[in-house]
């Protein structure tokens, strides 16, 4: 009876075994680099009712996404630091969507889905076992997605920013010597300024409460790892005083970064009783050598 039984138990598992040896586990896979990852607004004022010029949709486009979020046939797959080759089982037709994400307040173990945008979406075919290469995945702003203001200084005056500090020290509006046709903003320490606080005007989001608020921005300085603070000033009701929240402590290099801000948790804490809202960047030196802080691109996005 031992052996019969064993003899059972052997012809079972060799009857699973080869059962699983004849399941198709062939994956697709699609390769996605941030090379691939495009925002388009060709037709963002047509879709959104603004008349924003060419200079300015090109600051609206500017962004710098690290990662993706990818759901196939509705299932997650999880987020994806790129370049990245994705494997997708399923037999058929697959539909793929993909999100953009974004390193938030510069930690790179903060990386959520970058919300204001709609999902890029197609079909894949399934078991083939082929990698499939993105190259071009051009990803929309949602309808619901407005900007409080758009920073790209080329206007010849400061129209978002001013002095807050008793120097008066503000943007200087200049050509990026990478770039010359691309104008830049710059804050100067040199010769006796030894800080600078420029703060933007009010910030209202249409006289509605905002459910994401983002700062974003580009930046660099021609001194390595040269810090300035950006902060949030709320104004309330209750007080004549603005109250001062710091945000982030960002590092500058000599080579062009982008930063996401999350605002949102700053304007929620203060809803009851808030007023306005200002963006505060600040920064200062200890010593006599000069410093020039460059920024680009500041946005304030909502939705």
């Amino acid at each position: 009876m031992k052996n019969a039984s064993l003899l059972c138990i052997g012809l079972l598992l060799v009857f699973l075994f080869s059962r699983c040896d004849k399941t198709d586990l062939t994956a697709t896979y699609i390769h996605v680099s941030p090379a691939a990852l495009h925002m388009d607004v060709s037709d963002y004022n047509q879709t959104h009712g603004t008349n924003y010029d060419n200079t300015e949709l090109s600051c609206i486009a500017d962004q710098n996404f690290h990662d993706v979020w990818i759901t196939a046939n509705g299932a997650s797959l999880g987020t994806w630091e790129m370049p990245c080759r994705i494997p997708i089982l399923g037999e058929d037709s697959i539909e793929v969507s993909i999100w953009p994400g974004v390193k938030m307040n510069g930690v790179s173990t903060t990386r959520p889905r970058y919300v204001f945008v709609e999902p890029y979406t197609f079909k894949i075919p399934g078991k083939t076992g082929q990698v499939i290469d993105l190259e071009n995945i051009n990803f929309k702003y949602s309808e619901a997605t407005k900007f409080e203001f758009i920073e790209n200084f080329n206007k010849d005056y400061n129209a978002v920013f001013n002095a807050s500090s008793a120097n008066g020290i503000n943007f200087e509006h200049v050509a990026d010597p990478e770039h010359p046709a691309n104008r830049i903003g710059c804050l100067a320490l040199v010769d006796t300024v030894k800080e600078f606080e420029i703060r933007s005007s009010n910030m209202t989001f249409g006289n509605v409460l905002p459910s994401s608020v983002f700062l974003e921005m580009d930046y660099k300085c021609d001194v390595e790892n040269a810090n300035f603070t950006v902060a949030m000033l709320v104004e309330k009701s209750t007080s004549a005083i603005a109250t001062e929240e710091p945000l982030v402590i960002a590092n500058a290099k000599t080579e062009w970064k982008k930063i996401y801000i999350n605002l949102t948790q700053s304007i929620m804490r203060n809803m009851t009783n808030a007023i306005g809202y200002h963006i505060q960047i600040s920064s200062g030196r200890e010593d006599n050598n000069p410093v020039h802080f460059y920024f680009d691109n500041i946005k304030v996005i909502y939705q």
